[in-house]
């Protein structure tokens, strides 16, 4: 299964987002519709990552925080208002 992920490097101040492969039996292969799913990965949780799992903002919400953004860009580039 092919996933955008998010990778952030704290101890190194760096950050990546790619496109993986993950078997179907990985925890990120699992997700469905507008799930998000973060895994920290720490001392204490170095062989068994912790994994945080639920619902995202689904489509609604983006939507409308995308179309804020639009506006905010436009409004920036001159545009009347």
């Amino acid at each position: 299964v092919l996933r955008y992920v998010g990778v952030v490097d704290v101890v190194n101040n760096k950050g990546s987002v790619s496109l993986k492969r993950y078997p179907k039996e990985h925890p990120f292969a699992q997700l469905s519709g507008s799930d998000n799913i973060i895994a920290f990965t720490t001392i204490r949780y170095k062989n068994q990552p912790l994994i945080v799992r639920g619902p995202g903002a689904g489509a609604e919400v983006t939507a409308g925080g995308i179309f804020s953004d639009i506006l905010r860009l436009a409004s920036y580039l001159g545009a009347p208002s």
